[in-house]
């Protein structure tokens, strides 16, 4: 094919991001379902998958697991940043997300038999998932595929195999939270086959058990207030949205589901990185999400700057939470959650926010921004 037959593939996709597109906002319709029964597909998930969890936890008892690389595209690579402090502290390994092209190309010649790498990936056919795994397992490493699809190559072709029952008719919301806390329980069933961790592994059960009433409250109690705030941003053609540590992949999810969804222009980054260039201009929306104490003060400082600048800052934070909430011009507080627990938890109200942002987008007859307006 062409450079130009191949601009015209692409010209010719049946999703666009103009004005009411038929196609796109079936797959809105269809994210509003899925991102709302998002606490049935985490209980049926873990339901589904105690045995495989047992046999590659039995696999794993005895060998020595030094460290534990998470790849994926898109969401399937952001959802390690959620899951990865927990992993590390339940396998006693550095955890480390990995994009799943950059794993393929560069990340493979670490590799060895102390490597666990989990591949994830929606379809199960992601190319540079399935190559990178298979790179990684020639060179020793303990290989598990992690996906909604049954029969896929990620589910057949290597010792390790979790099937995510989540559904992605829309853009992704039910199939990353699911497998976030999928990668939960196997950091648990891993560490309990060793006898690493005992009290962590027991708050890591109990938090999985009371997960899907918690994602459901939240939705529940988000979606109206999500509605709100995208009408009164729904011009905003830019949205900012930062995160320290685990809180990184509810920013990085938040922006995508914009960018899909909305379409706007969404940009997710560190916390600290905000503060490194100029960052935010006045008017520019961003939201800052901050559930721990560890990063908590430089949250504090970040919704100080965008006041300074004149921004305007929607805080994500724990309920009692007070310093960020009387500087932000806008706060939603979340139940207090294990840290564990707190990037799936968080993720909720952004995606409710992508999704009413494109209605209420529409509502106006805006697509994506365009040059010059």
């Amino acid at each position: 094919m062409t450079i130009a037959e191949r601009i015209k593939a692409i010209q010719r996709e049946s999703s666009s991001d103009a004005p009411g597109d038929p196609e796109r906002f079936r797959r809105v319709a269809l994210t509003k379902t899925e991102m709302m029964s998002q606490p049935d597909a985490i209980r049926a998930t873990l339901d589904a998958n105690s045995k495989p969890l047992a046999k590659i936890a039995a696999d794993l008892a005895s060998r020595r697991i030094r460290r534990v690389v998470m790849i994926g595209c898109g969401d399937s690579w952001i959802s390690g940043y959620g899951v990865r402090r927990a992993m590390e502290r339940a396998l006693g390994a550095i955890c480390e997300p990995y994009e799943a092209f950059d794993f393929d190309c560069y990340g493979t010649e670490m590799c060895d038999d102390e490597t666990v790498v989990i591949g994830l990936s929606s379809s199960g056919k992601t190319e540079p998932v399935i190559d990178g795994m298979k790179k990684a397992a020639a060179r020793g490493a303990y290989t598990i595929g992690l996906s909604n699809t049954l029969g896929s190559p990620l589910m057949e072709e290597f010792p390790g195999a979790l099937h995510i029952r989540a559904t992605r008719g829309g853009w992704p919301t039910q199939s990353s939270t699911a497998s976030m806390a999928l990668k939960l329980a196997l950091a648990a069933a891993i560490a309990r086959a060793k006898g690493d961790q005992p009290e962590f592994v027991k708050e890591l059960e109990a938090g999985l058990v009371a997960l899907p009433e918690q994602v459901d409250a939240v939705a529940q109690a988000y979606f109206t207030p999500a509605q709100d705030l995208a009408r009164k941003l729904a011009r905003a053609d830019l949205v900012l949205l930062c995160g320290a540590g685990g809180a990184y992949a509810p920013a990085a999810f938040g922006a995508a589901k914009l960018k899909e969804l909305a379409p706007v222009h969404a940009i997710s980054f560190p916390l600290e990185e905000y503060h490194h260039y100029r960052t935010q201009k006045a008017g520019d929306p961003l939201f800052v999400i901050a559930p721990d104490a560890q990063s908590h003060q430089r949250a504090l400082e970040t919704t100080i700057m965008s006041r300074g600048c004149e921004g305007f800052c929607i805080a994500l934070v724990p309920e009692d939470e007070t310093d960020i909430t009387e500087i932000a011009d806008l706060t939603w507080h979340l139940p207090k959650v294990s840290d564990a627990f707190a990037p799936i938890l968080y993720s909720i109200p952004l995606h409710l926010f992508g999704y009413h942002a494109a209605v209420e987008r529409d509502a106006l007859g805006l697509g994506a921004p365009r040059l010059g307006g």
